[in-house]
């Protein structure tokens, strides 16, 4: 059965920067805030785990090393204990979750998504198919069986992308042929337009992908779209700026950049430059019809005699081995990751909010 009508929020805050353990604890906190909220669905910004590592645009290849290492010392690996404190949390609030945060596998970074369910099982897990110009140099691609985006769910299908993903028109395309009725279009932290420096394109600053990307993504598809956004305060520049850098003094201009918007592109939610914590919204599933009756891209609006998108979501191996019966053999990543167990109580213990967390954990647990 879907539901129709339920309540959700985009988060807008500042991660806890190279602190994987202050950033998890975050979460949580925020999970439980929607849940006692009545939220079903809460959706967190591109790697809120452990922050977006902007500085990366900034600094040369010998400021970045020493940050760099710290980033991924505080990066999450999804067999992690850290993560599936995440997804008790997500299980004891009964809601979805949808996460973001740079992973680790082996030694690779991936600008990674998780949709949690409220039974903190993982029923998604995806990986951005490219990271952005110097995004590069901290992060590698998504495998093929790691990208799809959209699931159906009791809140209807339900999709996520990363950043400049979701302007990519195969994607969206991919999107709209699963029937997508709500997205979560996830952000990093960035600054805006004021910041603007030519040669720089105005598509790299804050208020296109806010006010341009986002609803258009709302209008083409005609869904719900949350837009949760990464923000910057004082100490969050110091922390970015790399030993013997003198940081940036104004953070304003990396604030008030979420949004939330309605199939047919109407903002519904905006915060103030000072905001830090959830937006809520009113879903009404609906209210897709009004968009789709007019434009539906999976079906009455398209011509896949025309036009058809080819998607190939096998995964390519460095190595590969030969199954007994003289093929090859292949393994999925979420088999690998252990996505396909059921999440499992540590000790038996009890929910793992922040004060079970605090009850619940030992040293040795943390």
């Amino acid at each position: 059965m879907v539901l129709t009508k339920y309540k959700a929020a985009a988060v807008t805050s500042e991660p806890g920067w190279f602190d994987l353990e202050g950033g998890v604890r975050k979460t949580i906190d925020f999970i439980n805030e929607a849940g006692q909220a009545g939220c079903k669905l809460v959706a967190f910004p591109e790697v809120w785990i452990p922050g977006y590592p902007y500085w990366m645009w900034k600094v040369t290849y010998q400021q970045s090393l020493p940050m760099l290492k710290k980033y991924r010392e505080n990066s999450m690996a999804v067999d992690s204990e850290e993560f599936r404190r995440i997804r008790r949390a997500a299980r004891d609030n009964q809601i979805y979750v949808s996460l973001g945060f740079s992973e680790i596998d082996h030694a690779t970074l991936y600008l990674a998504q998780a949709l949690i369910d409220p039974n903190g099982e993982v029923i998604n897990h995806r990986r951005k198919i490219k990271p952005t110009h110097v995004e590069k140099l901290v992060y590698g691609d998504g495998a093929g069986d790691t990208f799809l985006s959209v699931v159906p769910t009791e809140l209807g299908r339900l999709g996520q992308l990363n950043c400049w993903e979701n302007m990519n028109p195969f994607l969206k395309s991919l999107n709209v042929s699963a029937g997508e009725q709500i997205h979560i279009a996830a952000w990093p932290v960035y600054p805006g337009k004021e910041t603007l420096k030519y040669p720089d394109p105005a598509t790299n600053v804050a208020e296109p992908a806010s006010d341009l990307v986002t609803p258009a993504y709302a209008i083409e598809t005609g869904t719900w779209t949350l837009a949760p956004f990464q923000r910057l305060s004082k100490e969050g520049l110091k922390k970015n700026t790399p030993e013997g850098m003198e940081p940036e003094t104004d953070p304003s201009t990396y604030n008030g950049h979420a949004r939330i918007y309605k199939p047919d592109g109407t903002l519904v939610a905006k915060p103030e430059k000072d905001f830090d914590g959830l937006l809520f919204v009113d879903i009404d599933l609906n209210e897709t019809h009004l968009t789709k009756v007019l434009a539906d891209f999976a079906g009455h609006y398209m011509r896949p005699d025309l036009i058809r998108l080819l998607v190939d979501t096998r995964r390519k191996e460095l190595v590969t081995e030969a199954d007994p019966n003289g093929g090859i053999a292949t393994y999925s990543t979420r088999e690998r990751l252990g996505l396909n167990a059921p999440l499992e109580d540590a000790k038996k213990r009890g929910p793992v909010g922040v004060a079970g967390l605090n009850n619940d954990l030992d040293k040795n647990d943390l």
